[in-house]
């Protein structure tokens, strides 16, 4: 007596199709297949159900039980409703059954299309059966991504569960609802970034408090929603640094819906491919937003610049991420150090070219973090000075000294990049001449190559700098209103920074030893 291994499967899509009609139902599957087992006096080994799988998906838990028991000999048959609740997938029809079943002596039946292993005429008909099937599959998935396109586009919300801090609104699915136990949460961490608050700190203090991580609070309102990486990690349902990066970053928060981050790579392979935030698909005022534009602009200015807290202090460094070396473009990296009774913190900027040991920036004299702020300030209260006492004052001389300096550093790295490339020629003269060998050759070509491609990109951010500082040159509005909120600054930090300062790149120590320091301003 054969042992029968009988497999039922049902997709959404099949679900949705039939409409309420329960003929291809899970349940009429058993009872059909059943039926014909018994009918033949046929043994059933065991039934194998996948429900809610698509036929073109080749990791359905019972699927491949069903195939690791054919291969241990313990089923004899393969008895399906059709060939299309096995697979849908032309490769795994031809690979499975008439491959590997052969080789393992199972016999695949399929009921409702007279799908028989043992038949001679189904051999014929396979290829056409797997290939219908698998075209509807490919239908069934280009209908669905243009619906979902569609309502994407219309600002409807398709996720599965609301971002945290909203709800699904009960009587609209595509919209989204402030929840108001968790909106407050998502305000507060926001502000509390905005006035420098580090990751960690914003962490210690919702933990301190109770609150619940947002994974805990979905699992308390009896969501089905799983966080993996949660489950996988050490934080036992507490915040983590993680999970503030990732509310810091959504832009959801501002009203605006953002979809289409990702997409599967095709109908059969369902491992999703990240999409060019170009093409993500934003629509603004799509609900009612958490935070408000300005919170959000300065949040995403502050995460931009890449800044970080000492491990000595929780005190964010004013400059963090603003300053840049005028000579190679690199960042400015901070050492701090502490006077011999550990009282008084200093700190000092080297470039991070030369600081790392990469040795070819000149520019290796670091500067101190305190003087580098009080000039800062100086300069910034003698323009507060300056505008104040005068409404008709401009800020246009500003912006012109900035890109002459910006223009004279530009010239200074076209002329080091023509040096490189005329260095590069002379040298393919050389190995023509034989002057050097084939190997020198390729060694100082790689370095030149390097260094070329290093100067273009100096060449690009410059040139994006100098048409950022005329943009501002030639748009004075708000700047009255933006320098007359302030009339003296008594000490830096962060918020005047983010404020007023673009970047501030340092430049060579000149004969007597003092910097050139060059302030790009917001103003």
């Amino acid at each position: 007596m054969p042992k029968v291994g009988i497999y039922c499967r049902l997709s959404i899509e099949d679900r949705d199709k039939s409409g309420g009609d329960d003929s291809v139902s899970i349940q009429n599957q058993k009872s059909m297949l059943r039926d014909y087992c018994r009918e033949r006096n046929w043994e059933i080994y065991d039934i194998y159900v996948d429900d809610g799988y698509s036929g073109i998906d080749r990791s359905r838990p019972d699927f491949n039980r069903l195939l690791l028991d054919c291969e241990n000999g313990n089923v004899d048959i393969v008895l399906c409703k059709d060939q299309s609740r096995f697979s849908r997938d032309t490769v795994v029809i031809e690979h499975f059954i008439n491959d590997k079943f052969l080789e393992w002596g199972v016999r695949f039946i399929g009921i409702a299309d007279n799908a028989d292993t043992d038949s001679e005429s189904y051999s014929t008909m396979r290829l056409f059966t797997s290939a219908y099937n698998e075209m509807y599959v490919k239908d069934i998935s280009s209908k669905i991504r243009r619906t979902l396109a569609y309502k994407r586009e219309q600002g409807q919300f398709i996720g599965s569960f609301a971002p945290y801090g909203y709800l699904i609104d009960p009587e609209d699915k595509h919209h989204l609802v402030l929840d108001e136990e968790t909106a407050p949460v998502v305000r507060q961490m926001f502000n509390m970034y905005v006035r420098g608050d580090g990751y960690r700190k914003i962490v210690q203090n919702l933990n301190d408090r109770g609150v619940i991580s947002p994974s805990e609070y979905k699992r308390q309102q009896g969501s089905k929603y799983v966080n993996r990486n949660a489950d996988a990690s050490n934080s036992q349902g507490k915040w983590t640094q993680s999970t503030i990066a990732r509310i810091l970053a959504n832009e959801v928060y501002t009203g605006t819906l953002v979809q289409g981050k990702s997409h599967h790579i095709s109908y059969k392979n369902k491992k999703r491919k990240k999409v060019e935030q170009a093409d993500w698909v934003r629509v603004p005022h799509a609900h009612e937003a958490i935070i408000d534009q300005e919170t959000w602009s300065r949040t995403q200015e502050r995460l931009n610049s890449h800044v970080r807290v000492g491990k000595r202090s929780q005190e964010l460094s004013p400059l963090s991420g603003k300053v840049k070396c005028a000579v190679c473009g690199r960042p400015m990296k901070r050492n701090v150090y502490y006077n011999k009774a550990k009282t008084i913190r200093y700190y000092n900027l080297q470039c991070a070219t030369y600081k790392t040991g990469a040795m070819n920036c000149p520019n290796r004299t670091s500067i101190s973090g305190l003087v580098l702020e009080q000039h800062i300030l100086n300069e910034l209260n003698t323009i507060v000075e300056q505008y104040c006492q005068s409404d008709e004052i401009h800020l246009t001389d500003i912006h012109s000294e900035q890109i002459k300096m910006l223009e004279r550093r530009l010239s200074s790295i076209h002329e080091r990049h023509r040096s490189a490339k005329e260095r590069l020629v002379k040298m393919y003269k050389d190995k023509l001449d034989g002057v050097i060998s084939d190997e020198d050759f390729c060694l100082f070509r790689q370095s030149l190559s390097d260094e070329e491609n290093r100067l273009t990109e100096q060449i690009t951010e410059v040139s994006q700098q100098i048409n950022e500082c005329r943009m501002r040159q030639e748009n004075a509005k708000g700047q009255k209103a933006l320098v007359e909120k302030y009339t003296h600054f008594d000490k830096l930090d962060r918020n005047i920074v983010d404020e007023f300062i673009e970047l501030v790149e340092i430049g060579m120590p000149n004969e007597n030893g003092e910097r050139e320091i060059h302030i790009h301003w917001k103003l």
